[in-house]
Order: structure tokens, then sequence, then C-alpha cells
């Protein structure tokens, strides 16, 4: 991990934290809509330096799947951890993705794909 990306996830840990509703020392809570939306900012402005790597449409792909998965975790416990691991995870298969030049069609259906699959692993395993 580089020091960009443990920047971002102190500073959405930092935001949660204050955010929260639950004072509970512990590191599970049920994600509210004030909790997601902070997390999909952040998101959107880490990785706003991607569309120029990834290109518009992809670029849009990875919003959409951050968007959709971010949906099905509101109101779900997981740890804000596994949330930004889960985030960590979208953008770099994004990346990965883009370097082995899949075709626009491809690039999204398999980025969902992955998306779809770390959301079931995560809400399971929470």
């Amino acid at each position: 991990m580089n020091t960009d990306q443990a920047n971002s996830i102190n500073r959405v840990n930092n935001l949660l934290s204050r955010n929260s509703k639950n004072t509970s020392l512990s590191n599970i809570q049920r994600l509210s809509f004030e909790n997601i939306r902070v997390i999909r900012q952040n998101f959107e402005h880490v990785t706003s330096p991607l569309r120029k790597v990834l290109g518009e449409n992809q670029h849009q792909s990875l919003m959409v799947a951050m968007y959709e998965g971010t949906e099905k975790l509101l109101n779900q416990d997981v740890s804000k951890f596994a949330v930004l691991e889960y985030l960590e995870s979208l953008k770099l298969t994004a990346k990965e993705l883009n370097q082995k030049g899949l075709s626009v069609d491809q690039f999204r259906s398999t980025l969902l794909e992955h998306s779809i699959s770390s959301l079931n692993s995560l809400v399971h395993s929470s």
C-alpha cells in the first residue's frame, strides 16, 4: 500500500468516526447513508486521477461498480476496514483490467463480477 492509499484510508476512517452515531469501540458498525455518502465522496476524489489512466468509459464503470457496491452495503454490519479493502480491491482490479486491454463491455462486466463476488464475501464474513 502506498502513502496516498494509506492517507486516503486514514481520511475515510476519521470521517466515518466523526459521522458514526455508534460510539462503541467496536470496528463493526451498521453503515448508514451518511457513512456511505462520505465513503463515496472520498472514493470519487481518490480515483479522479484514474480517469486519465482508465479512460472515461472505464472510469465510469468503476464509479458504477462503487455506487452499486456501496448501495448493497447500506445498513449492513461490516467493518470500516472491510469496506475500504473492498474499494481498494475494486480500484486495483480496474487498473489490472485496463492493462489487459479489454473492450469496454468486457471491462465493465468483469469489474462488476469482481465487485459482486467481493461484496458477497464481505457480507457473509461480517
